[in-house]
């Protein structure tokens, strides 16, 4: 993980720690122990009895949060902005439409079998990552992320979280006829994008574009047939 600077605002960070720490079902006893000593150091060093209480408690507030958030990836529930999509992103590196050999293809395409191949390949990868995205339960993916928590991520985890934000992306329509992602005119603003219904659309769309793969390799046996 790349070396990060510490936020502007640490112990806003740190009450966004335990705010997710402390209410998370999911979180164990250590994560709720955590949640509880951070939140005293934080109270603590706001409203210690002396000056000094409050420098020490600030000073050990302050390496606390910073020591929890440089294990952040391994942090339950929202406390780290990308942890509910850590499977969408495994996937995504490998399902990326456009990329591989059939992404070649599709732009130099020599024959349909070529052509149906490469549009097979894009929208195959459009439905896997849509039943990815799928597993991120809605209001994960639209919630807004707190800023301390965004501000203390490293420039390529904000850079990632960007790219998720805008995940509609990967349904953009491969060729000109491709249903999946299709823009339709509407007002300006960002629409909900309702995934149960791009994932209908790209099955209908791989059903019909198989059957013509089946087609075209049929009708070129048959070809190869009649000139033997």
């Amino acid at each position: 993980m790349e070396p990060l600077k510490p936020p502007k605002d640490v112990l806003g960070l740190g009450r966004h720690l335990v705010r997710e720490l402390g209410l998370e079902d999911g979180v164990d006893t250590l994560g709720r122990w955590m949640a509880h000593y951070l939140a005293e150091l934080i109270d603590e060093a706001a409203n210690g009895s002396t000056a000094a209480k409050r420098t020490k408690a600030r000073k050990e507030a302050v390496a606390a949060i910073l020591k929890i958030w440089h294990h952040r990836t391994s942090l339950l529930g929202k406390a780290y902005p990308l942890a509910p999509y850590r499977d969408v992103l495994k996937g995504m590196a490998r399902l990326q439409p456009g990329s591989g050999l059939f992404g070649y293809f599709g732009h130099y395409a020599e024959n349909k079998r070529d052509q149906l191949a490469a549009g097979l390949f894009n929208n195959f990868s459009r439905l896997n990552i849509a039943l990815l995205l799928m597993k991120v339960p809605s209001s994960k993916r639209s919630a807004e992320m707190d800023s301390t928590a965004m501000e203390a991520l490293s420039d390529t985890e904000k850079q990632v979280f960007l790219m998720l934000q805008e995940w509609e992306k990967f349904f953009e329509p491969a060729s000109k006829d491709s249903r999946p992602g299709r823009k339709s005119k509407r007002s300006t603003g960002r629409a909900k994008v309702d995934l149960n219904e791009i994932v209908i659309q790209l099955v209908d769309t791989l059903t019909t574009t198989l059957a013509e793969l089946r087609n075209e390799l049929q009708e070129t046996a048959q070809q190869n047939a009649s000139t033997e």
